[in-house]
């Protein structure tokens, strides 16, 4: 099978994140391509501004991409949007003439390497990082990749009681990064060396974002939700007792929303509650993300936005629509 031959094919979207207001960029899978035996995913971009017909474009890569980010515009280079496989190859795509580079993390992965799968890319301050399974941490400076797996992260046979799991990567700048995953994990970077931070929960952290100058929010199992930093500590403020977990978390007016399998919530600073939209079918969601004005929810098949008053619904083209 060539998947890039299915035109038109229903997908279901793995991970998104927002570039502007009105655009969108999203990763997806062809409903009828098995992921665990085709390298494949069809990347799209929302354009809201465009006229309809014209606001939805895709692309097919043969790469399984795990996780998307903005590399922001330089007096030097255009605007990127960056896609992430578990491989650990990266695809650099300028929207503005459409220009494609692809680059492959050094040993990231299984297939094409022997470290692990990737799990997360970001942008951070001026840079590009990365980690995913085997404590694998990536820099990306002057266009190589530089490992940062050091001190007290170490790369473990996957077998032993030492291996872990990186699951998101986020900070205020090159020299000051959280990591966190698997078991209660929280790592901090300060520019040259790692320490480990203590948490009370041994639950799997799945999403940590950092706003401002020093607040740190982290999301996993059991609902999960920490605030703090690495010198002050981090409380668990979730006031959750739902068997819920929170794959993606951003702020958004002040307020965070959480994205779990079965809906989306928000932490209005003192309790956790489930969002109505209003919507019919009410959103489902795993995937947030939010520019200063727009909240964008992703789900296996749903787009949805927020402009702090209004709920609104994107159908995909290929899919059928939700909205009945």
């Amino acid at each position: 099978m060539d998947a890039r031959n299915t035109v038109g094919a229903e997908c279901y979207f793995i991970t998104g994140c927002a570039v502007e207001d009105d655009i969108v960029y999203l990763a997806a899978q062809l409903e009828d391509v098995d992921s665990s035996e085709y390298t494949h995913t069809r990347v799209n971009v929302y354009v809201g501004r465009f006229e309809p017909g014209r606001q939805w474009y895709s692309r097919d890569l043969n790469t399984n991409i795990v996780s998307v980010c903005v590399k922001k515009a330089t007096d030097f280079e255009l605007r990127q949007l960056v896609a992430l496989s578990k491989e650990g190859e990266v695809e650099f795509y300028t929207t503005k003439g459409g220009a494609s580079t692809q680059e492959k993390i050094p040993d990231a992965g299984l297939r094409l390497g022997d470290l692990g799968y990737m799990r997360s890319i970001r942008e951070i301050g001026h840079a590009i990082f990365a980690c995913g399974y085997n404590n694998q941490v990536y820099v990306r400076e002057d266009g190589l990749w530089k490992s940062m797996t050091m001190g007290p992260l170490q790369y473990h046979h996957a077998a032993s009681d030492s291996y872990g799991i990186l699951n998101a990567i986020d900070g205020f700048s090159e020299r000051n990064l959280y990591v966190v995953g698997w078991k209660g994990t929280v790592y901090h970077w300060d520019g040259h060396h790692w320490r480990k931070i203590h948490v009370k929960t041994e639950e799997n952290l799945t999403c940590v974002r950092c706003y401002g100058q020093d607040e740190v929010w982290i999301g996993g199992g059991n609902g999960t939700l920490l605030k703090g930093n690495f010198s002050v500590g981090f409380n668990d403020v979730g006031t959750f007792t739902d068997n819920e977990n929170f794959w993606s978390l951003t702020k958004y007016k002040d307020q965070i929303y959480l994205a779990s399998t079965n809906a989306l919530y928000v932490f209005d600073g003192r309790v956790i509650s489930r969002v109505t939209t209003r919507l019919v079918p009410e959103i489902e969601t795993y995937t947030v993300d939010s520019t200063n004005d727009i909240l964008w929810s992703i789900g296996a098949k749903d787009l949805v936005s927020f402009d702090g008053s209004v709920w609104k619904r994107y159908d995909h083209p290929d899919n059928p629509s939700i909205q009945p």
